[in-house]
């Protein structure tokens, strides 16, 4: 009888890799979790990039009478020169100019973003493997809620 006792102590081989293959399922459902988390992050850091350079872009318009070519002639006055032309993914900052505004573009991994995620400004289109997402700015809008301010201050 303390024989089967002594046999009946350790787990089997079948219990072990059960909770090996358990165990092993929750540290990659965490690692893809931690992956998409940081993925989000990155979207999210170049939205901002992106609506920082075109409000610099605004900037540039309003004090030049022109826009900007390419992120070259914002540095260093208007953006840092140590800015870089890439977004954390590795796709390029494209600065597209028209007669009314400046729209400011890059490209991202697909279904990172869609157009309810940050507002009206921000537009996605898909292209493929990958989403093509733009801010566009015109100095008339910033121009007229300076004017709509002055005016509701000056009638008080």
């Amino acid at each position: 009888m303390d024989n089967n006792v002594l046999a009946k102590r350790g787990f089997s081989l079948a219990e072990l890799s059960l909770v090996l293959m358990v165990v092993s399922l929750f540290i990659a459902a965490s690692f893809y979790s931690a992956a998409k988390i940081r993925q989000i992050a990155s979207a999210q850091r170049t939205i901002n990039e992106l609506n920082a350079i075109a409000d610099v872009s605004t900037q540039y318009y309003l004090e030049n009478g022109a826009w900007p070519v390419n992120l070259a002639g914002l540095r260093p006055k208007y953006l840092a020169a140590n800015a870089g032309d890439l977004n954390p993914f590795g796709s390029t900052y494209t600065i597209t100019s028209g007669a009314s505004g400046v729209s400011v573009s890059t490209l991202l991994p697909k279904g990172l973003l869609t157009n309810k995620s940050f507002g009206s400004e921000v537009v996605v289109v898909n292209q493929g493997n990958n989403d093509l997402v733009s801010i566009t700015k015109s100095p008339q809008s910033r121009t007229w809620n300076l004017k709509y301010e002055k005016k509701y201050i000056h009638k008080q």
